[in-house]
């Protein structure tokens, strides 16, 4: 199956696994959408989502959240593994930025250039490329699909990119693949899908609960595999 066509079909998994669009949809605001990216690395997109939901609720502003403790913030955040990381991360970047530019705001960057955008981001402590991919995505519409370490490892099993290209390259190369309203959807599911059923231990791998299966190159290879060992029967 060519990788066009692989894409195409789990674009269909994923339209109707996110019909209602709240589920996937990020937040606009540099900074929100920094935060949200951040814990989405950590918790699925309910959770990710309630989290974000409860900063924002809990606060006052990010300012506010600035000047709270590490504990104060992971309360917040929940129960999810490595949310002290994710708390970290969080205090961290608001200090960054209150030192940087004497705020707690990122609109500015609106306004610059990619490079200098890249430029200022790489700064932070923990920012992920990806973020940072995704950022210049909804903002400067900039032609690739965000993609992390676990999700190239996940493509290439699947079949949709080839292993000699660089992470940045493999995004442009999907970002023609992938239709423009879907992307972000598409983007958000192998988020999720990388960590909880295809991780990058291969041991971890739950093929028989994967709803994209069936357009899978790895899972075809699995079942070749599996065919070959099983014992034949005697007539």
């Amino acid at each position: 199956m060519k990788a066009a066509d692989r894409v195409k079909s789990i674009t269909r998994k994923v339209v109707s696994t996110y019909r209602n669009r709240s589920r996937f949809e990020y937040p606009q605001d540099v900074l929100d959408l920094i935060i949200f990216h951040k814990i989405h690395f950590y918790m699925d997109g309910r959770e990710a989502l309630q989290a974000y939901r409860r900063l924002k609720s809990n606060f006052v502003d990010w300012n506010e959240v600035r000047i709270s403790s590490i504990r104060e913030i992971q309360e917040v955040l929940g129960n999810s593994p490595d949310v002290l990381e994710l708390a970290i991360f969080i205090k961290d970047l608001l200090e960054f930025l209150h030192n940087e530019r004497h705020s707690v705001d990122l609109e500015f960057l609106a306004e610059e250039n990619i490079s200098e955008i890249r430029r200022f981001l790489k700064q932070i402590k923990g920012m992920d490329a990806t973020t940072i991919n995704l950022i210049l995505r909804v903002r400067k519409d900039y032609p690739v699909l965000p993609v992390t370490g676990p999700m190239e490892n996940t493509f290439l099993r699947v079949g949709l990119v080839r292993r000699a290209d660089s992470r940045d390259k493999k995004g442009k190369y999907l970002h023609g693949l992938v239709k423009e309203d879907i992307a972000l959807p598409f983007h958000h599911f192998f988020l999720q899908h990388s960590r909880e059923i295809c991780p990058p231990d291969e041991t971890k791998i739950q093929c028989t609960i994967c709803s994209i299966r069936s357009s899978c190159n790895y899972y075809e290879k699995v079942r070749t595999q599996q065919r070959r060992r099983a014992p034949r029967r005697k007539r």
